[in-house]
Parts: structure tokens; sequence; C-alpha cells
């Protein structure tokens, strides 16, 4: 045995005796437990310093900048005040959701009133939303599936989610729907009262979920393809013949009907109910929120979420990488630019309040971005940068897919030990569910990517390449270097605080008249 063996047999000793540092790649290697260790304990530090962040710019917005009722908190607060008044037959026509927030805010009310009387209503009911998002988000949902996948993301930059936190400070439905249909999310991946009651507890979610917003069935049917799918891979065996994992999901929902899908189909029934009775799927004006083909409504999500996600994957090889597939792929990557311009051309729906309402960021963003006049603009800019987003939003998923050998089936003995990843199967899935809850919107609106984004970032575990410069593995007789994710999520905690500091600054500072509205009117999501 020459020297070269020795040393290579010395790295593997090493490697051996301390389990926490796993071989990723030659050359390469990863300490999990410091990783681990090391994200625990910024959440731990950051989260109280956040509540002390959203508090106080909380009452800085509601008692300093928008002590009145903004955009659509007059529809939603009018109808909370009918259910005070004890008015329970009577509703705006003008709203086009359930009344699940509004139930919601009758019993905050009844909660804080007695307590702290001196406070506003507006207040108190606003309160529902900054609870729900810095304190019920961060700890009951996302806390512990962030136990079961530490090295994929940190609650406390979820709970910072730029389009989420605009509404921790507002009376609207996002906050709430989204916590409860995660928790949904959540007590599938984590099955907390075991196999049999997690499924009936995520089916109840997912159905008070639809009280806040009615496109939350569909994502209902993503979290029951996952209650079926997890321990169908299991007690399948699924394997590398993708066909036959779809027929396998299937029967297995069928065999165990009662416990999977039971629950969720009761949910699906009351839904159908509701559509045969109010003979659509949104409440009140219909009119402005007709649906239709939005194709390009795709574009724009897969946009966004990229934006979004930038530090968890932006790095000199995932450039590389798109730039291989353009060049490997010329003639589909020209169909596939001609067919995004088609797209923009034949399915861009403007909704007359895109451009009515210059209290948006899409107000400005269509104008002169997305609906400008200029084709080249419209046309060759946009098409490029739609082409990466789609390449990004499904290379970053990739890598993150959970595979399978070919004859050998996994070596887990209960679902709960899975990872928190996705299958051929369900990423399937989610993409379907993704295009029909957004497609159908006529309204270009960045808070109906919130769900898009949630659901496909749970499932995606941190890059840990780095940010610029090229990764070199270490040489055959070297010890191995060690990589890590803590420097892209803590990245991602700034990068969307950034977002946040920057709209808060502009909501505070920019306002402007509204000939119909008796107060000063400010830019949000």
């Amino acid at each position: 045995m020459d020297a070269k063996e020795n040393t290579a047999n010395d790295n593997n000793d090493v490697l051996d005796e301390e389990p926490a540092i796993q071989l990723i790649a030659p050359g390469i290697a990863r300490n999990l437990t410091q990783e681990v260790i090391i994200d625990i304990f910024c959440n731990v530090v950051f989260y109280p310093l956040l509540l002390l962040y959203f508090v106080l710019t909380f009452r800085y917005v509601t008692s300093k900048i928008v002590p009145y009722e903004f955009i659509d908190e007059k529809f939603h607060i009018g109808q909370t005040l009918t259910y005070l008044k004890g008015n329970w037959a009577q509703w705006d026509p003008k709203i086009t959701t359930p009344p699940g927030l509004y139930l919601l805010g009758f019993i905050n009310y009844h909660c804080i009133k007695p307590i702290f009387q001196s406070w506003s209503t507006l207040t108190i009911l606003r309160l529902v939303n900054l609870f729900g998002g810095a304190i019920v988000f961060p700890i009951v949902v996302l806390r512990p599936i962030f136990l079961f996948n530490a090295l994929g993301f940190w609650p406390v930059s979820l709970m910072c989610f730029p389009l989420i936190t605009t509404y921790y400070y507002l009376y609207y439905t996002d906050v709430w729907s989204t916590i409860l249909i995660l928790q949904s999310l959540n007590c599938v991946l984590t099955l907390p009262f075991g196999p049999v009651k997690s499924i009936w507890l995520s089916a109840f979610f997912a159905g008070i979920s639809c009280l806040f917003r009615q496109t939350n069935i569909i994502w209902t049917g993503f979290i029951m393809v996952l209650a079926v799918e997890r321990p169908a891979i299991l007690q399948k065996q699924f394997n590398t013949h993708t066909f036959n994992n779809y027929l396998k999901l299937f029967i297995h929902g069928i065999d165990d009907f009662s416990h999977l899908v039971l629950p969720y189909m009761i949910n699906f029934v009351l839904f159908f109910i509701y559509l045969v009775w109010n003979r659509s799927i949104t409440l009140g004006d219909k009119s402005s929120h007709s649906a239709g083909l939005h194709l390009v409504q795709l574009f724009y999500c897969f946009t966004f979420i990229t934006v979004f996600s930038l530090p968890i994957w932006i790095s000199r090889n995932f450039l590389k990488l798109y730039k291989i597939r353009i060049k490997g792929k010329p003639v589909q990557t020209f169909f596939e630019f001609i067919s995004i311009m088609l797209v923009i051309r034949y399915f861009t729906k403007v909704h007359p309040f895109l451009l009515a309402d210059n209290r948006h960021y899409t107000f400005y963003l269509f104008r002169r971005l997305i609906g400008s006049k200029s084709r080249l603009i419209k046309y060759f800019l946009m098409t490029p940068i739609y082409h990466f987003s789609t390449f990004a939003y499904l290379e970053v998923m990739r890598p993150n897919q959970l595979a399978f050998h070919p004859i050998t089936p996994l070596p887990i003995k209960e679902a709960i030990h899975l990872p928190i990843q996705l299958t051929h199967v369900s990423w399937t899935a989610l993409i379907l569910c993704t295009m029909v809850t957004i497609v159908p919107s006529p309204l270009f609106e960045p808070r109906y990517y919130i769900l898009p984004y949630f659901f496909w970032r749970i499932f995606i575990t941190c890059s840990c390449e780095p940010l610029i410069k090229d990764l070199k593995p270490a040489k055959e007789n070297e010890t191995p270097i060690t990589v890590s994710s803590t420097r892209r999520l803590f990245m991602e905690f700034l990068w969307f605080m950034l977002f946040n500091i920057v709209t808060l600054v502009i909501f505070s500072k920019f306002s402007f008249p509204w000939a119909t509205e008796p107060y000063l009117q400010r830019i949000i999501w």
C-alpha cells in the first residue's frame, strides 16, 4: 500500500470517527451537526428581535401611518362590524371571500376589547394578523417542519417573506389563509398525533382554510396527494418506474381510502355543495373576478419566486447550467422563447383594477415592464426573464426530488422518517396545483403567489455552493473541504428583511391623495 492510499484511508477514518461529517462528493464534506446547531441558534437569537421589530412597526403603522381603513379593509372591517352588531344574515356583496376572517375577528374582538378598552376597533382587528404572522406561523406551523429539515429553511426567514409580511399590519385574509393550509401540510409531514388522527386534523385545517380563501381547496388536493404518497412510498415500494408509481399511489389511496382520502373527500364534497349553491367559486362581486385563461400569470409567479429565492440558488455553476442548457438545446430553446412570446401576446389579461389602482406595485411593474408599449421591453426583455425564471423554478427543485433505486426499497420503515422531499408524483401535483390556482385569476396580484412560493420553498434544501466563487474539491491526498448552507440561509433572511424595510419606508414616506378617498393613499404589494 503506497503513501497516497494511506492518506486516503486516514481521511476516511476521520470521517468515520466523526459521524457529523458527511462526504457529499469527492473532496467535499459537510458538518451536518454543526450546521443544524448553528441554524437552531440563529433562529433562537433572531426570533425575539423579529418579534420586537414587528410589534414596534405595527404600532407605528397603525397609530401614525394608516390609523384608518386602508383599501380593502373597509369591506373586511365593515363585515366584521356587522357581525359584532349581531346581524349574521347581512352580507356585503362586494366581498368575494368566505367569512372566516370575520368570524376570527369577532372572537378576537371579544377577547381583547375587555382587557384593552382604550384600543380602537381597527387596531384590535389588525392584531389578528400580527398575532398569526409573528407568533402562530413561525412557532406552530414552521417550527415542527424545520425540526424535520433544519438544513432546508429557517422559520425566522419564511415568517419574513415580503409578500405576506405586508398583511401583518392590515386586516386581510391572506395571513390566516396561509397559516391554516400550511398547518394542514405540517400535520401530514410531521404526523404529530399519529398516522390516523394527524390526517384527519390535516383535513380539518384544510377545510377551515377554505373559509378564508376558496382556492385553498386546490391546495387541499395537493396535501391529499402527499398524505397518500408518503406511506405509499414505503408500503408499495416506489422505484424508478415513474408510471408505475402513479398507479401505486392510486391503488394505495383506494386500499387505505378511509384513513387517507376520506378526510379530504369530505372537504371536496362540502366545497361542491358550496359551488352548486353559489353557482361560482367567487362570492359577492362575481363580475370583477370572472375566471379566464391567464397563462402569463404562471410566468409572473415563477419570476417572483425566482427573485425572492435568489440567495438559495444563485451561483456561478447554476448560471453555467443555464448557459449549457441553452447551447445544448438551441432549437428547443428557440421554440420555448416563441411560445412565451405567444403567451404574452394572446394570454395576457389586463384587469381594469390593474390599470386604475396605483396603490400597488403591480401597477408600476405592468406599466413600465410587463405591459410596456415598447415591444422591445414587453417581448425581447421579458421573454428571457420568464424563460430563466421557469428554468430556475424547475432546476432548483430537481436535485431536491426524492430518488429511488430500481430494485432496492428505501431503508425506512415509517412515513414519519421520510425526508421532507417531493417525488416526481407530488412534484407534478405541485406544478398542476400552482397552475390551477393562479392561471384562472384575471388579476395580477403578488399575494396570489404566497402559497405557490411556500409549497415550493418548504421542500427545497438550500444549496451549499459558494455564492460567487467556484467550488474546488480537495485533492485526493488532502482533507476534504467543508461546505455549509448556513451562509445562504442567513443571506435569505437578510434578503427578505431588505425587501421588508424598503417597502415599509416607501409605505411610510410616500403618500398621495385620491379624489374618492378621504385619506392619503400609499403603496403596498
